[in-house]
This record gives C-alpha cells, structure tokens and sequence, in this order.
C-alpha cells in the first residue's frame, strides 16, 4: 500500500475547519461577534454545494475540508438567529436576495464552468452584508474564521486528488476573498483607533 500525503492533509484541513469557528462560534455566544445572517446563511448553502461540485469532480479527500466548513456555518445560522447583527439596510436585503436567486440559477446551468464563476459571484454577494457591517463596526467581527479558512483553502488544495479549475477554483477564489476581507477589517479598525 502506498502512502499518500493527501489523507494527512485532509485530516489536517478538517481539523483546521473544526478550529476555525471555535473563537467565532464562543464570541458570537459572549455577544462579542454578531454575524450578518444574510450572509451566513447564504454561505451555507454555497459551503454545501460547493461540498458537491469538488465531490462529483473527484476532489476527495480535499472536499471533505469543504463540508467540515458547511457544518461550522450551520452552527454560525442557528446562532445567528439570536445572536445576529440588526443593523439590515436595503443594500443587504438586495445582495441577499441576488444571492439566492443566483443558488436557483446556479443549480439549473449544466456547465460546470460557468457554475464556478456563478459561485463566485454568489459568494461576493453573500459577503457584501458582512463587509458592509465590518466596515462600520469591524470590532463586532472575529477575523479567526477568516483567517484560518485561508489556510484550510491552501491545504485542500494540496489534498486534492484531480487537479482542475472546478475542485481548486473554489479554495483559490476563499484565498483571495477572505485576504481582502481581512485586510479591510484590519484597516479600518487602524483607522477607527486613530481617530
């Protein structure tokens, strides 16, 4: 039997993504973080059909970092029906609302290619409400998940079987989202401090 470096890289992927919502999921309980739910719950779907999309296109074991990611933000969902950020303006409601008609969209395309590009654009979608919140009041926003599902998205790469831009596109495109998102919060929690 020969040894394959992608099992250890899934069992630490999945461990990492397990250890990414634990300070989200604890400050969201201590009232410290406030999730946008439009958001989340937009990513939960996305993490779930994302899951399917690298399963189908013979991605595991680095799918399964995916679905480890899925389950967190159920937990994120079900918090955030309590615990949530209320401060909802039109802009959100209209981002939320293109997101889920682009899931529907999204499922009915038969192009794998064209449904990846779909996934992004849900994705900037989904974001644009926790983004907006971050940039009002980064200090309600625990940045951990952010920054370890850049590093989850890295090693799935590596732990994917069949190399393609459907099973990698994904972790790439959370690479890049969340360095951005990360970089916007840290900014401008530098910026409010200073003033």
């Amino acid at each position: 039997m020969e040894f394959d470096y992608r099992a250890i890289l899934w069992i630490i992927t999945v461990i990492i993504g397990i250890y990414a919502y634990y300070p989200y999921i604890t400050d969201i309980l201590k009232w410290e973080t406030k999730p946008h739910i439009f958001s989340w719950i937009v990513f939960f779907i996305m993490d779930l059909v994302a899951f399917f999309i690298q399963y189908w296109d013979n991605a595991w074991p680095g799918s399964w970092g995916i679905l480890t990611t899925w389950v967190g933000a159920f937990i994120v969902v079900l918090l955030s029906t309590r615990y949530w950020e209320k401060s909802i303006t039109n802009t959100d409601i209209v981002a939320f609302i293109l997101a889920l008609g682009a899931i529907v969209f999204y499922v009915i395309l038969k192009n794998p290619l064209y449904s990846q590009f779909m996934v992004f654009a849900i994705l900037l979608l989904a974001m644009y409400p926790t983004a907006r919140k971050t940039y009002h009041k980064p200090h309600q926003e625990n940045l951990s998940v952010y920054t370890v599902a850049i590093l989850r998205s890295i090693l799935s790469i590596f732990a994917v079987i069949n190399l393609s831009f459907l099973t990698i596109g994904l972790p790439a495109f959370i690479i890049f989202l969340n360095t951005l998102f990360i970089s916007m919060s840290l900014i401008r929690k530098k910026q409010l401090w200073l003033n």
